[in-house]
């Protein structure tokens, strides 16, 4: 039995996780999302969805090139993933190859979680994945909304092709 005291001894984390007792194993674990992160990935995941792609949330894109994840191997989780025209991914999967990939959605609130997105947009780039959009919102602010930047695959770069509020998005 883990005692209050020995709790309050554990080294700190950064923002974003707790040590957490799960059948009386300790162990680090990244918090729930915040209610605007996402609402407002779903709120974008049904914009494509509204005009007829599968899309998924929370999804694990293999073959990166980086390690991230305790599942597979070379690979980044994105926030949102909206599948190929016609590509339907299979039931159980969480992990999928470029490829199968039409667009990346990434939401940040944070300047380090806008570090991570531009170092993901080089990696998506490379994977040639046409679309990749980031969501950024106000971290200061009660504000629900988010301001899109999208970018649309060029050569082997991506170059920003629109921007706008999530709430100025509609559906097909």
């Amino acid at each position: 039995m883990r005692t209050r005291a020995e709790f309050d001894t554990l080294p700190a984390v950064p923002r974003g996780w707790a040590w957490e007792l799960r059948s009386g194993r300790l162990e680090l674990s990244l918090m729930p999302v915040t209610f605007w992160y996402s609402r407002i990935v779903f709120q974008v995941l049904d914009f494509w969805r509204g005009h007829g792609y599968e899309i998924a949330g929370d999804q694990y894109i293999a073959d990166s090139g980086f390690a991230r994840g305790d599942i597979g191997q070379h690979n980044f989780v994105a926030d949102g993933v909206v599948f190929q025209p016609g590509h339907r991914p299979g039931k159980h999967s969480t992990t999928h190859a470029p490829a199968a990939l039409f667009a990346v959605v990434e939401a940040v609130w944070q300047p380090v979680q806008v570090g991570e997105a531009i170092d993901k947009l080089r990696v998506y780039s490379m994977l040639g994945i046409p679309h990749f959009w980031i969501v950024r919102g106000d971290h200061d602010s009660d504000d629900l909304d988010g301001f899109v930047s999208m970018y649309e695959l060029v050569g082997e770069d991506y170059k920003l092709t629109g921007s706008r509020l999530v709430s100025e998005l509609t559906p097909n």
